[in-house]
């Protein structure tokens, strides 16, 4: 037995942090003080130049699946748009294709991915901010951009964000001055209003302003929700004088109006609400002026995106201080919320349902201010007035129950075409392609066209993959499972799946190596449990039994499932704390518990010897050469955090990414010695590998971690790991990337990436 001494305490540290952390360098060595204001406010650089690397980085295509509250149509520039996720950052509108505009962020700044509101410049339409934070209890801070966001100056702020919170449907919260673009506000969850007077690089709070809120939803402070401005109280170049406010209060007036460019405010009363007789109890969720004098706001008695039961849309006339309540007529109760003014029409409002999950959520549009309304269906008769087509992203169709969306918190008009609209879902986004013709015509024989329009757009949280070793024309390029769409089969990375794998969350997958057709998966959701396929994924089968330990079974354990190269033995670490390791040859009607392992280990089976298997505990590796029957300690190391994987085509092999330890080969077959790959490599978050270069000896390797003091990033090496290359650069780090990476034992280089919001990298050589 080797015994290998390796420094712990640096290893294990570097294996706590996150895999791509740090932002891109800056300029001018980093923070800079700001201008003015208060001198906690800093800024920072983010400049870094594209590096040409030969490597051209992409998702593999899902397209969507996470919520996208709001999108943004700049007012004064065709055809540009932004939208924002609550945890995969912003996105940018670029020939109908979304673009990422907050790649940059790195994990050590994960918390910035979650956009709690953006804006665009009325005045300057390159300028565009972002009021950037997940979690309020997590630094947030404000990213400015004046070139569409491809470079960025981040203002630490002394309130929070967040874009991952209840009531992030609520907005706009972040607005500009549209006749005085230099002048921006924001309201905060729970600090008060606060102003920028040069561009959003400082900030101070609006003492004036008389309240931050107060209210709580699900132990969430909403404070102010949305900030909207009436252009025509002011000439350009002067500040607006006329602002509204809305802010979520547990009682009392919600709605607060400047006339003197925000240094007094005056409550405005609350309108009365049909349904329940009141004038209280409501939520102002957007607001936005028209042209014509108007303050139009959706309201509910929750701000949601969830549990939202009853609420209204109101009508308030700035000039004479009435409300007219203009609620589509509907015979049940139910939120709203999206909400869009036409820029070219006053008189064309369109606005969602939230939250009828029963009925089916609506998107209702009005071309008489309110007075009548049409809906993308009927009410009354359930009719559907549209056409919805997802053929780009058939696995919206969700098992069969295809529906227009679910919390449609942000709609959106194209101010230069009102055929089109766009909305979010909980999943993706819709757009409209003759809204306006199809309603004015009659929708009853011209059908509103619906289809997809989220090309660009990955915001999933992935947790696992298996890229099948198989030349075979049928053979998937990918398994992957991930959260809320459960998991997916690629036979194209380049195009959206047709389906997901079920109902089930899962946490571990793999493949047989030598026969991509047996697929095995482990579950912890409801009653978990492990699940396989023997037909590449088309169908799932649950194991016939569970196995049981001192009488109990093992019930939504999860844990981690491993199949044999040739897929005749699944075996199995459940997640529950201190369980021994378990193999079936009969996928579940008969266990066999593993003796000779300790409990709670960290399994891998050979991808080439289908009698050979490893596992890891406390340092120790252990391996059987007889399928399970015998185990014996190969080798140990005086370290307990590390990962290792088995090579894809090589029997024996083993790679160990052990953080500052770097990386080490252990040859199973051989004196089980761990061999350092290179003294090049300063850390190492996890290790793949793929298939080797043309006219290489070995496979490729990949990482994650650093070589050459390069900075963190994505390394490939062609010579068994003794030189290292980074293929990605600064501009490419991903947000909140997991210590997940596997290179493609099928293509050359290409290589695959798990992120919590920005769905899965992959890289690949430039053609």
């Amino acid at each position: 037995m080797k015994l290998l001494k390796i420094l712990a305490v640096g290893c294990a540290a570097a294996l706590l942090g996150s895999a791509l952390s740090g932002c891109s360098k800056k300029e001018g060595g980093g923070e800079k003080p700001a201008d003015s204001g208060s001198t906690d406010q800093k800024q920072e650089f983010y400049n870094a130049q594209p590096v040409d690397t030969g490597w051209e980085w992409s998702n593999a295509t899902i397209m969507g699946g996470g919520f996208v509250p709001n999108i943004v149509y700049n007012p004064t520039e065709e055809g540009l748009a932004y939208c924002r996720t609550d945890i995969g950052g912003a996105y940018r509108l670029v020939d109908g294709k979304w673009k990422c505009i907050t790649d940059f962020i790195g994990s050590d700044e994960w918390n910035l991915m979650g956009i709690e509101s953006v804006a665009t410049d009325p005045v300057e339409p390159n300028r565009v901010y972002l009021a950037a934070g997940t979690y309020t209890n997590s630094a947030g801070a404000m990213l400015i951009s004046d070139d569409y966001g491809e470079n960025w100056i981040k203002v630490d702020t002394e309130f929070a964000m967040g874009g991952n919170e209840v009531g992030r449907g609520a907005g706009e919260r972040l607005q500009i001055d549209p006749n005085d673009n230099s002048v921006l506000y924001f309201g905060s969850r729970a600090d008060g209003l606060f102003r920028s007077e040069d561009y959003g690089k400082t900030w101070k709070l609006v003492e004036s302003f008389p309240t931050k809120g107060g209210y709580s939803e699900d132990g969430f402070s909403i404070g102010i929700t949305w900030i909207a401005f009436d252009k025509s109280s002011a000439s350009a170049g002067e500040r607006c004088k006329t602002i509204f406010v809305g802010a979520a209060r547990p009682e009392g007036n919600v709605i607060f109006r400047s006339d003197d460019a925000g240094e007094t405010w005056q409550e405005v009363e609350n309108p009365t609400y049909a349904k329940t007789g009141k004038n209280s109890g409501m939520k102002p969720i957007q607001g936005e002026i028209s042209s014509d004098g108007y303050l139009y706001c959706t309201f509910g008695d929750k701000v949601g995106p969830n549990n939202v039961m009853n609420g209204s849309v109101q009508k308030y006339s700035i000039s004479d201080g009435k409300w007219t309540e203009i609620t589509p007529d509907l015979s049940y109760t139910c939120g709203y919320s999206g909400l869009s003014v036409s820029l070219s029409d006053p008189n064309m409002i369109v606005c969602t349902t939230l939250d009828l999950w029963a009925v089916i959520d609506n998107v209702f549009t009005s071309f008489d201010g309110g007075e009548t309304w049409t809906g993308i269906w009927d009410p009354e008769t359930t009719a559907r007035h549209y056409d919805l087509d997802i053929s780009e992203c058939e696995w919206l169709d969700w098992q069969g129950q295809l529906k227009p969306g679910w919390w449609m918190t942000g709609v959106a008009i194209n101010p230069f075409n009102a055929d089109e609209i766009m909305y979010g879902t909980g999943a993706t986004i819709f757009k409209t392609e003759n809204l306006s013709t199809a309603i004015k015509a009659g929708v009853e024989d011209n059908p509103i066209k619906l289809s997809v329009a989220a090309q660009g757009i990955e915001e999933t949280a992935i947790f696992d993959f298996v890229s099948p070793n198989a030349n075979d024309e049928n053979a998937p390029e990918l398994y992957s499972i991930l959260g809320d769409l459960y998991g997916f089969k690629h036979t194209d990375v380049t195009k959206a799946p047709q389906e997901h794998f079920g109902d089930f969350k899962s946490t571990s997958i793999d493949c047989a190596m030598l026969d991509y057709n047996i697929v095995v998966r482990a579950t912890d959701e409801d009653n978990g449990t492990v699940w396989y396929s023997t037909d590449a994924a088309e169908t799932w089968q649950e194991v016939a039994t569970l196995p049981e330990e001192d009488g109990v079974q093992f019930i939504k354990s999860g844990g981690t499932v491993k199949l044999s190269a040739d897929g005749k033995t699944l075996l199995w670490q459940p997640g529950a704390p201190g369980s021994s390791v378990y193999l079936t040859r009969d996928f579940g009607e008969s266990w066999t518990k593993v003796e000779g392992l300790p409990a709670g280990c960290q399994i891998e089976t050979d991808k080439v010897n289908p009698d050979r298997f490893y596992a890891t505990r406390d340092g120790k590796f252990y391996m059987t050469a007889d399928g399970g029957e015998t185990w014996e300690v190969i080798a140990e190391m005086l370290l307990a955090n590390f990962t290792y994987e088995a090579a894809p085509t090589v029997e024996g092999d083993l790679w160990i990414s052990v953080g500052a330890g770097g990386v080490y080969y252990l040859d199973a077959d051989g004196d089980a010695e761990f061999v350092p790959v290179s003294k090049d490599i300063q850390d190492c978050s996890c290790v793949s590998l793929g298939k080797a270069a043309d006219g290489a000896d070995y496979l490729t390797l990949f990482m994650l971690g650093e070589a050459n003091n390069e900075g963190r990033g994505v390394y490939m090496s062609t010579d068994k790991g003794a030189t290292w290359k980074r293929i990605n650069d600064d501009t490419q780090r991903w947000g909140n990337v997991n210590n997940v990476i596997s290179g493609d034992p099928k293509v050359f280089g290409r290589v695959y990436i798990s992120t919590n919001g920005r769905g899965i990298i992959m890289g690949q050589p430039k053609e």
